[in-house]
């Protein structure tokens, strides 16, 4: 909590004193929507929906995502997925250091399931940073990924999709400092 005193004026010493509380942090918790990053180049950032956070106030704050991340893929053989996911400064156009995370980083050969004609596979990570402002700022949290095997098949086949949306998913920033 911080506490704010108001002085009295020059000279004067009153019986009372006006003191007023504010409650800190200023923090918040939603759910985000979902990123499809199928059509997205291979390290194209995409701005994963409802992730945008505006910090209100000059502070230090914490900011986590716990996201999720599915590749599905309905070929034979060998395939590549990854995908990652970072905090970013929409002012500055800066990744926040130390956020970036893989989601997920898959290479095997696999055989797609014979009854539904896919395979896919799933990961989750905790984006987290650490940031320092002096005015209200926008952050998002943006995925990239990177597929295939170099074959045109690969690429176009291998389907990403990340999330911030289901409940055990979420987008939070908390003020933890002045």
């Amino acid at each position: 909590m911080d506490v704010d005193v108001t002085p009295p004026a020059a000279g004067a010493c009153p019986e009372n004193w006006k003191v007023g509380a504010r409650l800190t942090p200023v923090f918040g918790l939603r759910n985000a929507g979902m990123a499809d990053l199928r059509t997205s180049a291979q390290g194209q950032q995409v701005v994963l929906p409802n992730s945008q956070v505006l910090l209100p106030e000059p502070g230090v704050y914490r900011l986590a995502a716990h996201v999720f991340g599915l590749a599905t893929w309905n070929f034979n053989g060998r395939h590549i997925a990854s995908m990652s996911a970072l905090w970013f400064n929409t002012t500055t156009n800066a990744f926040v250091p130390g956020s970036p995370r893989w989601v997920l980083l898959h290479d095997e050969p696999g055989t797609v399931n014979p009854e539904t004609g896919l395979k896919s596979i799933g990961g989750n990570a905790v984006c987290e940073g650490f940031v320092t402002i002096t005015a209200p700022t926008t952050y998002e949290i943006r995925g990239l990924r990177g597929t295939g095997d170099g074959s045109a098949l690969a690429n176009a086949n291998l389907q990403h999709y990340l999330t911030g949306g289901i409940p055990q998913q979420a987008i939070m920033w908390q003020k933890v400092s002045d």
